[in-house]
């Protein structure tokens, strides 16, 4: 199984209204579309796209899903809001029947739970800036310390691949 992790894009500022209303800023939705590319021309074509349920994570999810994969399964994810953990997402990726999935969401949560799925334990310092990626894959089914980090990207390391 492929699993890719992304950062929702920049969005609204804090405190301007409640956290799950903020939305991506018109800056935020031009830069993830541009990592969207970039991830296209890396042949990101994921089969299932899981979201946190907060507006900015799903605009995120929702570009993704336009330039990489308009008939990927589309989910929102409950576990995915702010405070998800890795024990949560393996019990979700070990029931789907696809191989290529791809989950947004947020820090902090991001950064311990891509540790936790390939140290069993954390410990690991994962930068995820506002539309990260990163690629992690599971021979077998999807354990915790059980993934091997392929690639993580920044958003401007991804975008300049879009670029070309």
């Amino acid at each position: 199984m492929e699993l890719y992790m992304v950062r929702h894009g920049i969005a609204e500022v804090r405190g301007e209204k409640p956290d799950d209303e903020r939305a991506l800023v018109p800056k935020g939705v031009k830069k993830t579309r541009q990592v969207a590319q970039g991830l296209a021309r890396l042949g990101c074509r994921p089969e299932r796209v899981g979201t946190s349920p907060l507006v900015r994570a799903d605009e995120t999810a929702k570009i993704m899903t336009e330039v990489l994969c308009l008939d990927a399964n589309y989910e929102v994810c409950e576990f995915l809001a702010p405070g998800a953990t890795a024990s949560e997402l393996v019990k979700w990726i070990a029931n789907l029947e696809e191989r290529t999935v791809m989950i947004v969401g947020h820090n902090p949560d991001f950064p311990e739970m891509a540790a936790s799925l390939l140290t069993n334990g954390g410990g690991a310092d994962i930068e995820f800036k506002k539309a990260a990626v990163c690629l992690i894959s599971f021979e077998g089914e999807p354990r915790e310390g059980g993934g091997r980090l392929l690639w993580l990207m920044q958003p401007r390391q991804l975008r300049l691949i879009g670029a070309y």
